[in-house]
């Protein structure tokens, strides 16, 4: 074969391989004209819409979410700039043989868990005061939250005291309890109808707390929950008693204000944000393959400890006053480079996008902090109005558009 007539069919293969590749490319990616030939219900192939290439506009909004924190293995209490938090315990299992008896003494032993917030070195060995006072009404303490009392919640005559800092895991610290507040208790165990009800007691923090302290709770072994010796005497006879069966929780105070490039998820106060996903550049017939959210972390202004899950949590808005959701939660996590990422499409649960898609009123994604009931992780993230485009939150979908009949 002469070398043109080599050159001449070398070249007619590439046009033959060329218009191949043009027609399976244009296979799967038809035209909107093309869409018409194919039958309704098949697939067009997989597409990726791309929040930071496309367009996505967020509304987000950053609120107050009270939570009851009784669950938490941390009994805090203490003050940091904005942040309070008062710790509420009621001794139970009193017995009822001890009414009427003479209370010589009474003291409270707590554990120190070695939690501090805010984590600086400082912190960790600053010191703590608080008061006791009675509380005056009856609490559920397994449902009540920061908004559920009230300054007349509380008594206002002192039944004890603490000043110190601890500093040692399980470091024990012992406070003197006024004797007449525990008589009454053990009259109204022995005899309910004495008229006194123990509704327990509030430390709260007074001006000597520089920062906010957590003890370990109810809800660690016996060996390191809270625990109450009473000294008493009852017909002429001197005797000891303790327990460490109790109820108990935290009530957090803090005052945050979102600057104008970020948002906080704020454990154990709590702050949550709302955000709402304009689904207006997704096609309303396309299938949801897979929907990821990337966060950027403001790490100076966060704040986290050796508790910290380094966790958020999502879930999806089922009404518009923005606050009631789905049980389902999502889980996002550190993606590497500041990112945080969550995955809003998991087996057994519709993504929310694939709701919002289908018609479903789309009142948004309820993001918080891992460990919302547990602590007071804070989480600072980037919003969509931040100055660098790179920080702000990312949407990249992957989805399946489909032809309507």
């Amino acid at each position: 074969m002469t070398s043109k007539k080599l050159i001449a069919a070398l070249y007619s293969l590439l046009t033959i391989v060329s218009l191949s590749l043009y027609t399976i490319g244009c296979a799967d990616d038809p035209s909107s004209l093309g869409l018409n030939f194919i039958p309704p219900g098949e697939t067009t192939g997989v597409r990726i819409f791309d929040s930071y290439i496309d367009t996505m506009p967020i509304v987000s909004n950053n609120s107050r979410f009270y939570v009851n924190t009784s669950g938490s293995k941390n009994l805090m209490v203490g003050k940091s700039g904005s942040y309070e938090s008062k710790a509420l315990i009621k001794f139970g299992d009193l017995g009822d043989t001890r009414d009427s008896a003479t209370v010589v003494s009474a003291k409270m032993y707590l554990k120190y868990k070695n939690y501090y917030f805010p984590n600086t070195s400082s912190d960790s060995l600053g010191q703590i005061g608080f008061d006791v006072f009675e509380i005056n009404d009856s609490l559920n303490y397994s449902t009540i939250t920061y908004d559920s009392v009230s300054a007349n919640t509380f008594g206002t005559v002192s039944q004890g005291s603490f000043t110190g800092t601890p500093t040692a895991d399980s470091q024990e610290v012992e406070i003197t309890l006024n004797p007449a507040m525990v008589k009454q208790w053990l009259d109204h165990a022995g005899n309910p109808g004495a008229g006194y009800e123990n509704n327990g007691m509030v430390l709260s923090p007074n001006g000597s707390s520089v920062c906010i302290k957590g003890f370990f709770s109810t809800n660690e072994d016996v060996t390191v929950e809270p625990k109450i010796v009473i000294i008493y005497t009852k017909y002429n006879e001197t005797d000891t008693f303790s327990t460490s069966a109790s109820d108990n929780i935290s009530l957090i105070n803090a005052s945050i204000t979102s600057s104008a490039e970020t948002f906080t998820l704020q454990a154990g106060v709590s702050y949550v944000q709302q955000m709402i996903f304009d689904m207006s550049r997704i096609p309303s017939s396309a299938t949801i393959n897979d929907v990821q959210l990337y966060l950027t972390l403001d790490s100076v202004n966060s704040i986290f400890t050796t508790q910290t899950s380094y966790k958020i949590l999502g879930q999806f808005i089922n009404d518009s006053a923005g606050l009631k959701t789905d049980l389902f939660t999502f889980t996002g996590e550190p993606a590497g480079g500041g990112k945080y990422m969550m995955r809003l499409v998991a087996p057994g649960a519709p993504s929310p996008f694939a709701r919002w898609l289908s018609g479903t009123a789309n009142y948004g994604l309820l993001l918080f902090a891992g460990n919302q009931t547990i602590n007071l992780d804070k989480y600072v993230f980037y919003k969509e109005s931040a100055a660098d485009p790179q920080t702000r939150p990312r949407v990249v979908i992957k989805y399946t558009p489909r032809v309507t009949p």
